[in-house]
């Protein structure tokens, strides 16, 4: 009945000036961590009136008039808890590399050499684009292995919306213009934050641009010859339907990764998935409520699975656990016998995280650091413990320690000393809770929602028929023209001439008045 009252009451504040259109989501990914902060727009664009068409591995939990749902499984080995594991194999291992970033680059070019494949030639997609369909606006997270998917902006005749639940990446820079920004912005991949020294700018440097040449000359071509099977017709490259994206939802906040210099077709969102905390079930709050010195919640998401962590760890963590005060609420998929489980430390396969981080008596977070996980533990000023793998959890987690509301601690590195240190430090610190509780302030303070700024946004590019007019220049110029490599090559070319031409003259000056002289006198001896 709740849930029925606030749908009436936002469809009645929205419904006012909202003229209907036809949108296209089209999210594939098996990642739930990545849908869940995108599915409380197109839900709200359904309640505004919009008929909106989601294609998704992931069925809607309640159904929605204007909301058409079509199921696509895209499972990169025969099922998926075969890519989980998979997952968490390559997660691990990339702590082994010494260049950790080509982990993160392996995951990415698999994951699209699998699986869009098989969204090219799914009956859904087929179906998609061969029927009598017309789509005013697409919206879809075009980066991170899922470029080619920029096509249907394409197809349909209709701007393309964007969504990167990372933030910013080294993808993303070039075509929204910020290619020259790589010496204040690091690498998601790496683990800096604030002002980098030289070698960290060094290191940010030759990884961003080693990407983009990657991309732009390999990864690409690939994908536009993949496209081409699929798809008859001439069609543009990749690259020119990256930059006629529309508009980019970049995840982000100055309380989770620090100012950045975005243009206008770049919007920040942050949160748009978190909601007012339930009631927990009966046991977990008696539970909770009677935590005299807290609760410690552990958890590595929805990709990285307990059952992958080695031995040795899992044994880490129970050790310590035993030792600590406070209760334990552990998300693992694996169930340990009785006689390993300390007394304080519970175990289930499924906690409702944003409730337990809302409960007043949580009083740690150890997380992978996802930037789900990041923001909900800074919306509720839980200070945390980051224990990342790959992709932007190395960045999450240097922010947080940057910021002074969370510890790095690698797991190659975590042994009963390192993780009792590392837990009795931020308990006893009082630092860490006063500087989480200034970063949720300044998370929470906004002049609108970023559910209501994202719904503002997809709306305006449907009424302008597309946002290019607030595109900077960069987004467009070739890259040699960006970083005035032209430039720098005719003045280095007017240097030479006027130095060679300056070299001659003296040349000349000096055999006039010392060489000729001399010849001239030892000529008449």
């Amino acid at each position: 009945m709740i849930l029925k009252f606030l749908v009436m009451v936002v469809m009645i504040s929205f419904r006012c000036g909202c003229h209907a259109h036809n949108i296209l989501v089209f999210l594939p990914a098996r990642l739930w961590s990545h849908y869940m902060q995108v599915e409380p727009i197109f839900e709200a664009l359904a309640v505004r009136g919009h008929d909106v068409t989601v294609v998704s591995p992931f069925p809607p939990k309640i159904q929605m008039d204007h909301l058409r749902h079509y199921y696509l499984s895209t499972d990169p080995f025969a099922g998926p808890e075969d890519f989980f594991k998979w997952l968490m194999e390559e997660a691990i291992n990339k702590q082994k590399q010494p260049l950790r970033i080509l982990g993160g680059v392996n995951i990415a070019k698999t994951l699209g050499d699998k699986i869009i494949p098989q969204v090219l030639e799914s009956p859904v997609f087929q179906d998609l684009v061969h029927g009598d369909n017309k789509f005013d606006l697409i919206f879809t997270e075009a980066f991170m292995w899922q470029e080619a998917l920029v096509i249907l902006g394409h197809l349909f005749k209709a701007p393309v919306v964007t969504y990167c639940p990372f933030g910013y990446s080294q993808e993303i820079l070039r075509y929204i213009g910020l290619t020259n920004s790589v010496a204040y912005l690091p690498l998601k991949d790496l683990p800096y934050a604030g002002q980098m020294s030289t070698l960290q700018r060094m290191e940010n440097a030759l990884y961003i641009y080693a990407k983009m040449l990657y991309d732009e000359y390999w990864y690409y071509p690939q994908h536009d010859a993949l496209l081409a099977r699929y798809i008859p017709g001439p069609l543009p490259r990749i690259t020119d339907m990256l930059r006629n994206i529309s508009l980019f939802f970049l995840t982000g906040n100055t309380a989770l990764d620090g100012a950045k210099l975005y243009p206008p077709h770049v919007v920040e969102l942050s949160g748009v998935h978190l909601k007012e905390p339930t009631p927990l079930d009966k046991e977990l709050k008696s539970m909770m409520d009677k935590a005299a010195k807290g609760v410690v919640y552990f958890s590595f998401g929805s990709v990285l699975k307990a059952s992958g962590l080695r031995k040795r760890t899992v044994q880490a963590f129970l050790s310590v656990f035993k030792e600590l005060d406070q209760i334990v609420l552990w998300k693992a998929d694996t169930n340990y016998t009785d006689s390993d489980i300390p007394n304080n430390v519970h175990i289930r396969d499924r906690f409702d995280q944003i409730n337990i981080l809302a409960h007043p008596n949580c009083v740690l977070f150890i997380t992978h650091g996802g930037v789900s996980s990041t923001m909900e533990a800074i919306r509720y000023a839980i200070p945390i413990i980051g224990v990342p793998f790959f992709a932007d959890q190395d960045n999450n987690i240097a922010n947080a320690q940057h910021f002074g509301y969370g510890l790095h601690l690698s797991y190659s590195n975590i042994t009963e000393e390192s993780l009792h240190w590392a837990i009795q430090t931020v308990l006893r610190d009082p630092r860490f809770k006063k500087n989480i509780s200034r970063a949720s302030r300044i998370f929470t303070d906004k002049p609108m929602s970023s559910l209501d700024t994202a719904i503002y946004w997809i709306e305006y590019v449907i009424r302008h028929n597309g946002a290019h007019h607030l595109k900077p220049l960069a987004v467009y110029i070739p890259w040699y023209q960006l970083f005035l490599i032209d430039v720098i090559v005719i003045y280095s070319a007017m240097f030479c001439m006027v130095l060679y031409i300056f070299v001659k003259l003296f040349s000349l000056i000096f055999r006039k008045l010392f060489l000729a002289p001399k010849l001239l006198k030892e000529k008449i001896n």
